[in-house]
This record gives structure tokens, C-alpha cells and sequence, in this order.
């Protein structure tokens, strides 16, 4: 079953997100639109900022009706309850953000930008906290708060590095390049066109998966429950890029691509297989690469449980629970919000 929430935007929808309470759905579009609908979908409020890409929302978790937006290189504050003026700006980063994100306790605000910089911005002081530069040599598109970790986040950019910051000090802990992680597949095989370019990060609540949304289609799936990061496996997801990531439990995964399609994981499924592939030394039985690429699918194809078709190319996703229905907001190239709801045995 899907709703289409339409007769806001004009232009193609590049990210969406939902409140706390699902009583609040936020959207913004390419040319400067920023929509704010009600659980029932009609349309609260549409603000328009002319010449200006509206590139991520953000609802607070902590501050009932506080909205974070970012047009381009600014951050708009807006309250929900009076939505004709901002109640702040921030006006930091240099180049266009690509993604905000809010810490655990919201004391942090994370805005990664196409000069490849992360502003660190604290929300209490109202002034950038840190910088952290020097280390994506190109677009950084996403950034992802680790859970339980109150000074350490990850950033993935269009270099395709995923880069783990202390950023207290501000120092860079470790780096992986996923060109280097990512096994070549065999000739004729659709991913080896595309570069593993990092679009979208997503962490477990409980702090032990980090999950990457990578341009050669496939959703790169690590470890942070210990001290220092490492690559579990690779699942082999979509046909074309995967551009989201998002955890709908700490075991379920849904990631979606521009091949249209919305996969359900279960890492936990996944993890056994991983398992019995250790055990059992397949990663090394045909050579690394090989061997690597057999294990990869072995583990795709046990983890995924689900497939859904959408219409279009997917920009931006947000599961979330309204009346105990599993739906999920997915903005796309058109200037329409689709909710899609399925049951949760599904899942």
C-alpha cells in the first residue's frame, strides 16, 4: 500500500525526514523548496528559498517541533509551531552541504559540505566546535554520529574514503578506502563500471553495525562495536548505485538505489553465514579476490529478505512507525513523497 503526498513540490525531491512521534513529515526539493505535512498528508506550510537547493532535513529527537535545514552552504532553525521565520541560521560551512546530522544528546550538529570539510557545530554555544579537514580529497556526502561514542563520527565522500574522526582533538582514527576494500568482480559484472563512491551512512542504535551506500550498487556493512572499525562484508544489493542506507532495527537493514528498487536485510543472517564461511576457509579456497566475491553472495543472498519496486530513482529515505505500521518516506526524482507501508512480519 502507498500514499503520494503531492501539491507541494515542483521540482525533484532530494531529502526527506520524519519526527519522533510521526506527526511531522519534512521535505525539500532541488529548487529551493521546503514542504512540513501533517501524519494525514495534507500540506502544512511550504517556504520557498529562491536560487537555493534545499539538500537535507532534519528533525531534532530531543525538541519537540525543532527542524534543522540546510540551503546550500546556510542552516536554517525553524519550530513547527510558527514557521514564518527562522528562529536561527548558521552560516559556517563554505561550500553546499550535503547532509546534517544531530549527535545523541543533540549538543553536536554535523554538516558535511563539497569542499569535503565536516563542520562540527555546537548547538548550545551556537559557533562551530570543530573543523575537520585536510582528509577527503573530494565532495564528502555523508556523515554518521557512532553510537556510544559521544566525540567520534564517520564520514564517507565522493573520494570514496569512509574516514573515523575523534573529533574532540580533532584527529583522524583510521581510513578505509573502499576502492581498495571492494573486490573486483568478474568481467561482464554490472558493479565494475561504477567506483565505490560513498553516498549514505547509517548506524545500529546499539552501536555494533555501520552500514554504507556505495555508487557500484553494493551496501558495505562493518563492525564498530569494538574499538577499531573493520569491514564485515559486502552485500550485493542493486543493479546501479545504492544511495541510502537505513537501519530499521539494530539486525534490519533497508537500503535503496537508483535501480528503483528497496531491499530488506537481515544482518543476523547474514552474520551466520559470515560465520560458517570463516569456518569453513571459503574466502580463501579460489584466491582472495575470488573467494571473497563467492562469500559476499553467499551472504547477500541469505541477508536479504525482501525486494520492493519503486518508480523512480531514489534520493532519500525515512522508515518509521506510525500507528504500529512499518512505512517508509522516499523522495525521488519526481515532486511527489511517496509513504509506502507494509506489515511488519515482513520484517
Amino acid at each position: 500500500m502507498t500514499a503520494t503526498l503531492t501539491g507541494g513540490h515542483t521540482a525533484s525531491v532530494l531529502c526527506v525526514d520524519v519526527d519522533k512521534t510521526a506527526s511531522f513529515l519534512a521535505s525539500g526539493s532541488e529548487n529551493g523548496e521546503l514542504c512540513i505535512w501533517k501524519s494525514d498528508g495534507s500540506l502544512l506550510k511550504k517556504i520557498e528559498n529562491t536560487d537555493t537547493g534545499c539538500t537535507s532535513v532534519c528533525f531534532s529527537k530531543e525538541k519537540e517541533n525543532i527542524l534543522y535545514v540546510s540551503f546550500d552552504e546556510k542552516i536554517k532553525i525553524y519550530d513547527i509551531k510558527n514557521l514564518e521565520e527562522p528562529v536561527d541560521c548558521f552560516e559556517f560551512n563554505q561550500e553546499e552541504i550535503n547532509q546534517i546530522v544531530l549527535d545523541e544528546k543533540e549538543k553536536y550538529l554535523a554538516a558535511c559540505d563539497d569542499s569535503g570539510e565536516i563542520k562540527i557545530v555546537d548547538l548550545y554555544d551556537k559557533k562551530v566546535f570543530k573543523t575537520l579537514r585536510s582528509k577527503h580529497t573530494n565532495i564528502c556526502s555523508t556523515a554518521c554520529f557512532r553510537p556510544r561514542k559521544p566525540w567520534e563520527i564517520i564520514t564517507g565522500g565522493l573520494d570514496s574514503k569512509l574516514i573515523h574522526w575523534d573529533f574532540s582533538r580533532p584527529k583522524c582514527v583510521d581510513q578505509f578506502n573502499m576502492q581498495e576494500l571492494q573486490s573486483v568482480n568478474a568481467e561482464g559484472d554490472a558493479y565494475m563500471f561504477n567506483p565505490p563512491l560513498v553516498h549514505n551512512l547509517a548506524a545500529s542504535l546499539d552501536g555494533h553495525y555501520l552500514a554504507a551506500a556505495l555508487e557500484n550498487g553494493h551496501v558495505a556493512v562493518f563492525d564498530i562495536s569494538r574499538k577499531n572499525i573493520r569491514e564485515l562484508y559486502s552485500l550485493h544489493a542493486h543493479s546501479q548505485g545504492t544511495s541510502q542506507v537505513h537501519f530499521l532495527s539494530n539486525k534490519k537493514l533497508i537500503s535503496g538505489g537508483n535501480d528503483c528498487s528497496i531491499c530488506i536485510w537481515d544482518l543476523e543472517k547474514a552474520d551466520q553465514v559470515e560465520t560458517e564461511s570463516a569456518t569453513n576457509g571459503d574466502a580463501t579456497s579460489n584466491g582472495h579476490t575470488n573467494g571473497e566475491d563467492v562469500r559476499n553472495e553467499s551472504v547477500s543472498e541469505a541477508a536479504k529478505i525482501a525486494e520492493i519496486q519503486h518508480v523512480g530513482k531514489i534520493n532519500w529515505m525515512k522508515p518509521f512507525v506510525l500507528d504500529g505500521s512499518q512505512k517508509i518516506a522516499i523522495a525521488d526524482q519526481s515532486p511527489n513523497v511517496t509513504i509506502l507501508n507494509f506489515e511488519l512480519e515482513e520484517i
